[in-house]
C-alpha cells in the first residue's frame, strides 16, 4: 500500500467534503431547526464516500479497493439512525437516511447515514 499517496487522497477528500458541508451542499443538520428531520443531500455519493473514507481509516484498506454492495433509502425512527449509544438521548423524529453496505477484503460493513452524518453499525459477531 502506498501510504503517502493514500493519505494525500484521504486528506483531499476530507477537504472537499468539508467545503461542501460548509457551503450547505451536503444538507447538514445545522441548517434545519432541531424539530425537523434533516433532508437527504442530492449527492448521495458524498455519503457513500464518507462511509468509504471512515472504513479506510478503520481497516487500512485502500479507498479504491472498497466496494459498494448496496445503498438503500430508509426512514429511521429517531435521530440515532438505528445506532443507539448508551446514555445518549435521541430526538424522536422520523429521520430520512440511508443504509450503506460496503465490502473490503471480503467482509461486509454496514453504515447508516443522514444529512452529513455517517455511522458504522457495530459488528455484533452473530
Amino acid at each position: 500500500m502506498n501510504r503517502p499517496r493514500t493519505l494525500l487522497k484521504l486528506i483531499l477528500i476530507l477537504i472537499v467534503i468539508g467545503a461542501l458541508s460548509a457551503c450547505g451542499l451536503l444538507g447538514g443538520n445545522d441548517q434545519n431547526p432541531s424539530s425537523q428531520a434533516p433532508e437527504l443531500p442530492e449527492d448521495l455519493e458524498s455519503l457513500v464516500m464518507l462511509a468509504k473514507f471512515d472504513l479506510t481509516l478503520r481497516t487500512g484498506v485502500d479507498l479504491e479497493k472498497i466496494g459498494t454492495i448496496s445503498v438503500e433509502q430508509i426512514n429511521f425512527i429517531d435521530t440515532s439512525l438505528g445506532v443507539r449509544e448508551p446514555g445518549v438521548e435521541y430526538e424522536a423524529v422520523v429521520t430520512p437516511g440511508l443504509i450503506i453496505i460496503l465490502e473490503a477484503d471480503g467482509k461486509e460493513y454496514e453504515y447508516h447515514a443522514s444529512g452529513a452524518k455517517v455511522i458504522q453499525v457495530p459488528d455484533l459477531g452473530f
